[in-house]
């Protein structure tokens, strides 16, 4: 049976490649594997995939690269999750970049940019030289799972990349012409952004996110309904308003933020909501965020961590955000999207440039975008296809 190596870190990305991984397995067209780098592990592993790690292709030749890990880690600060895999995964990645550009170099890199300056291809492509898969699919996301494009280049062996959101910062690489033989995108505007930064027609396919197949599960659809009756919101507009913090600076560059600008924002909501008879504002916010300040009114409802996010997404007509990801999954659901501007994070999340926002504005003009969008009808998304089915179509090509 042929075999495909996925290579994914933690977060958002294994999400993507988990239901890759069991569909491939499930239908039979090649055994899969996954290289789960750092915190993608035990994600991998609850799903029943079988999983590999830095750790599992240390040599007895590594003693230097270890001992570096090793010295590397307990400068961290505060205790690793798994500290074989620390040690592994940060020792064999310096011992590359020393390899590469010279201890002073990279140990001015490291002190300047930390495991971003890692891009560990000697390392893949010992491990791709072990696994031997036959395709290796990995995320947008650098450091290893672009090493692991790099090396299966240099081996010979096909791969895919699968963006989760616009690639802006990752068009640096992905956007070459030679940096995997397929990338699988989350829209056309996204296809067109990166066939105009050098990838060919043919290179960029329209596949959606497989991390987000779940948001229009029969199941969460029938809950969307079941909230609406049992609240009594059938006649009612319901506009989301999924709570986030605004930096008084950028982490990245250090431009100034406006850490009023979630409040104001959200006080620009409510005042809306409350003129109207016909609305409902539901306030959702993050886990361990504190709770925003609003009135006690039936029109505007707390909905926690405890509300599970599709199901409420498919009760919503409407989000309003800056550039929480949430209003993405709320377009994808069907809901309409207004993205308030003014966050220093608006060039990351560029929601109505990418065909994803039905409205961009700053806080002065929500009244008038919620006027414009709130009577819209939702999006249609029964009879769509899942994301996974056609990224695994792609992968079809090669196996």
């Amino acid at each position: 049976m042929k075999k495909v190596l996925f290579v994914a870190y933690g977060s958002g990305h294994i999400k993507m490649v988990v239901p890759l991984a069991q569909a491939l397995a499930a239908n039979g067209m090649a055994k899969p594997v996954v290289l789960a780098l750092t915190t993608a592990a035990p994600v991998a592993r609850a799903a029943g995939l079988e999983v590999l790690q830095f750790r599992d292709f240390v040599t007895e030749a590594d003693g230097a690269a270890l001992a570096l890990g090793l010295q590397m880690m307990q400068g961290l600060g505060g205790p690793a999750a798994d500290p074989q895999e620390t040690v592994a995964y940060l020792g064999l990645s310096m011992a590359d970049l020393i390899a590469d550009v010279g201890p002073e170099e990279a140990g001015l890199a490291y002190r300047q940019f930390g495991r971003q300056a890692f891009l560990p291809v000697r390392t893949l492509h010992r491990i791709l030289r072990q696994v031997a898969p036959d395709l290796v699919v990995c995320t947008n996301s650098p450091r290893a799972e672009r090493a692991a494009v790099l090396a299966a280049r240099q081996l010979g062996i096909p791969s895919i990349c699968v963006v989760d959101l616009f690639a802006i910062d990752e068009v640096k690489w992905i956007g070459a012409p030679d940096y995997a033989d397929q990338v699988c995108v989350l829209n056309e505007s996204v296809r067109q952004f990166l066939i105009a930064a050098g990838r060919s027609q043919d290179q960029v396919v329209v596949t959606g996110n497989p991390g987000f197949d779940a948001l229009n599960a029969p199941a969460a659809l029938a809950q969307g309904r079941q909230i609406r009756e049992q609240r009594g919101w059938l006649d009612r507009r319901v506009i989301l308003w999924p709570t986030q913090v605004e930096p008084a600076f950028h982490p990245f560059d250090g431009r100034p933020g406006d850490p009023t600008l979630p409040e104001r924002a959200l006080a620009a909501v409510m005042q809306w909501v409350l003129s109207r008879a016909d609305c409902i504002l539901c306030i959702r916010p993050r886990a361990g965020e504190d709770l925003p300040v609003f009135p006690a009114d039936p029109r505007i409802v707390l909905t926690g961590q405890d509300w599970p996010l599709a199901s409420l997404l498919h009760a919503t007509d409407l989000v309003v955000t800056l550039t929480s990801t949430v209003g993405l999954e709320g377009h994808l659901a069907g809901c309409r999207l207004i993205q308030v501007l003014g966050s220093v994070f608006d060039q990351a999340m560029p929601l109505a440039r990418y065909g994803i926002a039905d409205a961009a504005v700053p806080v002065a003009e929500i009244s008038q975008a919620l006027e414009r969008w709130i009577g819209a009808p939702r999006l249609a998304v029964q009879g769509q296809v899942p994301a996974t089915r056609q990224v695994l179509a792609v992968m079809g090509r090669f196996l």
